[in-house]
């Protein structure tokens, strides 16, 4: 039977800054599991939020950075999202618009199934 995990924000951003050695290392045996299909790992959006805001704020990585890795990663058969279209897109908006990733979801949900956004911030209008 294969293992489903629900991944936390700091498991792949130790995977990704390799800031502490030792979580790198239990982070990077996680990940290997997901590739060879031994686990299955369900990225929730606002766990994908953090992660982003996490890497752009504290460790300040550019945003084409954060948005190649994280397509890279969920690439991955064994990797799953609420909906990998709308994340790839979302992923996208956010690496060429200067808008934060939450804004770029919305952003995608529109472009791709049709949504009116509702909004008092002005970045939407960037979709």
């Amino acid at each position: 039977m294969v293992n489903r995990v629900l991944l936390d924000a700091n498991v792949l951003i130790r995977f990704l800054v390799r800031d502490d050695e030792l979580l790198y290392q239990k982070s990077l045996e996680i990940m290997k599991e997901i590739e060879e299909g031994r686990a299955e790992a369900l990225l929730l959006d606002f766990i994908l939020a953090e992660i982003i805001y996490v890497l752009k704020r504290i460790y300040k990585v550019e945003k084409t950075q954060i948005s190649n890795a994280l397509k890279k990663i969920l690439l991955n058969d064994h990797f799953y999202t609420d909906n990998k279209l709308v994340t790839f897109e979302a992923l996208d908006i956010y690496a060429n618009k200067n808008i934060d990733f939450t804004d770029a979801m919305l952003c995608a949900k529109k472009n791709l199934e049709g949504f009116e956004i509702v909004s008092f911030d002005k970045d939407m209008r960037k979709c």
